[in-house]
């Protein structure tokens, strides 16, 4: 009789632990929930990087908005749209992508006349998409004449949070640069076209310049879609 009611109590507390136990089916819904809170917090912190990104890329338009009135109160106008067109340097050729921006750059980190003018440059913000270089003399040119303290061939342009540079064009050069080629991160070559405002049928900034970046999507649209511009700010 003894063995028998330890037997059972024996069987009673193992089917206790059993029952304290969990399901594989309740194990399976506890993964899937975790999955699920997984995935939106991924999501939330995708969001508010894309913000903060987007947030930073206004803040970069500004700087150098702001960078090129101070130049333009230095030299009496403001950066030209192509190395190419400036009348300080002579026989620089480019190759035609990317112009805009290079030729912004190069001018706002010449060291003359109380420059440089943009100083907020990070090496991973500088690219080359277009591999396009200067040759030696060139280069010297360009430091003699700018003072430049910048000793790579290569003409670089100052790009978003994206890896795509941004887009620069002098207000003289609107109806000229239509069709103005870009090259950014994914080595497509793109065409800019400078945009004008719906309503009044005039180019935005009419007496400036236009700045803008691609956003996040990466895709330019002139201004529109998801577009950070500089007139939109």
């Amino acid at each position: 009789m003894r063995r028998v009611l330890e037997r059972v109590a024996w069987a009673g507390g193992r089917r206790a632990k059993r029952r304290t136990g969990f399901t594989l089916v309740e194990i399976l819904v506890v993964l899937a929930i975790i999955s699920v809170l997984a995935g939106l917090i991924t999501v939330s912190v995708q969001q508010a990087r894309k913000f903060a990104n987007i947030k930073t890329t206004r803040i970069d338009i500004q700087q150098l908005e702001q960078a090129a009135l101070v130049y333009r109160n230095a030299f009496g106008d403001y950066p030209p749209t192509s190395l190419s067109s400036s009348s300080e340097v002579k026989g620089i050729v480019t190759n035609g992508v990317n112009d805009g921006i290079e030729s912004l750059l190069i001018h706002l980190v010449r060291r003359d006349k109380g420059g440089p003018f943009l100083e907020d440059t990070p090496d991973h913000r500088l690219e080359n998409h277009d591999v396009d270089k200067l040759t030696s003399k060139q280069l010297a040119t360009l430091k003699k004449s700018f003072t430049l303290t910048w000793n790579t061939p290569a003409l670089l342009e100052y790009c978003d949070l994206w890896g795509n540079p941004f887009v620069y064009v002098h207000h003289r050069d609107y109806a000229q640069t239509k069709k103005a080629a870009y090259q950014g991160m994914n080595g497509q070559r793109v065409y800019v076209d400078p945009p004008k405002s719906e309503k009044t049928g005039t180019y935005h900034k009419p007496t400036t310049f236009q700045i803008w970046s691609f956003g996040p999507n990466g895709i330019n649209e002139n201004g529109d879609g998801d577009d950070i511009t500089s007139w939109g700010l």
